[in-house]
């Protein structure tokens, strides 16, 4: 019986399955992220101390915001457009699809390093960095801007090769908890830190490029559909949605990392710190959400293309019913654990981020129960209500900002996290309700 039911569950086509097929692949290289970042998080502010900590994280932030703002991610597009060319067997336009996203990615890198290398003279002189800092910050950014990870990660989805891009993604917690246990038992630094994460990005890219190198075909469970030829999309539809998935994907960056940035520039590193340890341990809830966002964008496109708006509006269903079962389980456990949590991981000190971690963790898991209404904007090709919809959220949360960090500090941009979130669901959740009322045919325009 059991063996019937582990054949039923890698055999199965049906939506929701498939979707909890990858998530599975997603969820061990989360899974295993999940608890090394733990270790890793425990020996960096156990190491470096509040402000020291909050110190790396405004760096960190701000290299991630900058790569945000000029490094395209490609991977939605490929997906997208790719799916469909693997459907009908065409596998060379796929593979002219992914040089060009490719090419996108690198580019907008290389644009990256070269603001660095302009910024970072007045970073390090607002921070107070010395020369060894600034070094390891703009050797952390080079490759963080060079890494062309995107791309692959786009084909492995595309394919239905969530294994290998589960691989990719669980590098990067494995070398930061050996680089960082190491430099814990001989010197620790704040260089030393910078040099760990930025090794975790290079090995975690040339293993993306080599789960694509090894096989090039499709996967086998893509293979077949339609013989119908599937027409190239445009250079307006392809640059407009390549425009607003980058633009959602920069205002989600913004939202988890530039307001750390912020909090350190008006309250200061050691509030950063506090602030960052219970954002990074409300956005481990977050990881999990991705685990299941991720492969549900890539079987609603699936889905779309092949005209499926029966099983697209079922599927969406089932999973918002997941996804709000899973957030309530999730902020119990942050209510009754959640003090417990920070004392284990960063010590007593830190305590004064429980409240925080509330309200982020409160913000995070709203997200989490709407997680399938932004993938599905996209793969009914609305990335421009998503985009639209993320950027109302973003205002909300810069007014919301503005008036409560000067009058209650790092408390203040919490509740204005929490508030902005609940706002971008409920707009969210009824665009959503709009798209899934009116099933459409293939999508290839964005509207």
């Amino acid at each position: 019986m059991s063996e019937n039911r582990l054949s039923s569950w890698f055999s199965s086509e049906d939506s929701l399955v498939r979707v909890f097929r990858n998530s599975s692949w997603l969820f061990s290289a989360k899974g295993i992220g999940a608890i090394l970042s733990i270790f890793y998080l425990a020996i960096l502010t156990r190491t470096l101390g509040v402000a020291g900590f909050g110190e790396f994280m405004i760096i960190v932030g701000a290299v991630q915001v900058l790569s945000a703002v000029l490094k395209l991610q490609t991977w939605q597009a490929v997906v997208q457009f790719g799916v469909p060319y693997l459907l009908a067997g065409q596998h060379q336009a796929f593979r002219k699809l992914s040089a060009q996203s490719f090419w996108i990615e690198l580019t907008g890198g290389l644009i990256a390093c070269a603001t660095l290398w302009l910024l970072l003279p007045y970073g390090a002189t607002q921070f107070g960095w010395n020369e060894p800092v600034e070094q390891a910050v703009m050797g952390y950014g080079l490759i963080v801007f060079l890494a062309v990870r995107s791309t692959p990660t786009g084909i492995l989805r595309a394919q239905d090769r969530f294994g290998g891009n589960a691989f990719g993604d669980a590098i990067i917690p494995v070398i930061r908890f050996t680089g960082a246990l190491a430099l814990f038992l001989t010197r620790p630094s704040m260089t030393g830190f910078l040099i760990v994460w930025g090794l975790s990005e290079f090995v975690s890219f040339m293993v993306m490029w080599l789960m694509v190198w090894r096989r090039q075909e499709q996967n086998q469970s893509l293979r077949s559909a339609t013989s119908l030829p599937v027409p190239a999309p445009g250079r307006r539809e392809f640059a407009a949605f390549l425009l607003f998935t980058n633009l959602a994907y920069l205002i989600s960056v913004i939202r988890e990392r530039l307001v750390v940035v912020i909090v350190g520039f008006f309250v200061g590193p050691a509030a950063a710190g506090l602030f960052r340890l219970a954002d990074q341990i409300a956005n481990s809830l977050n990881r999990l959400a991705e685990v299941f966002a991720r492969p549900l964008f890539s079987e609603l496109s699936r889905l779309f293309a092949i005209g499926q708006s029966r099983k697209s509006r079922a599927l969406f269903w089932r999973s918002l019913r997941v996804s709000a079962l899973s957030g309530g389980v999730l902020f119990l456990g942050l209510l009754l654990l959640g003090e417990q949590i920070i004392s284990l991981i960063s010590g007593p000190e830190y305590l004064a981020a429980f409240p925080l971690l509330l309200l982020l963790g409160a913000a995070t898991i709203i997200s989490l129960a709407g997680l399938g209404l932004e993938p599905l904007l996209q793969a009914a090709g609305r990335a421009r209500n998503a985009l639209l919809i993320r950027l109302v959220g973003l205002i909300a949360l810069g007014l919301l900002m503005a008036f409560s960090l000067p009058r209650f500090g790092t408390i203040g941009a919490a509740w204005a996290m929490l508030i902005s979130a609940i706002l971008t669901s409920i707009i969210l959740l009824a665009s959503s309700r709009a798209v899934i009322s009116k099933p459409r045919q293939p999508v290839r325009k964005l509207r």
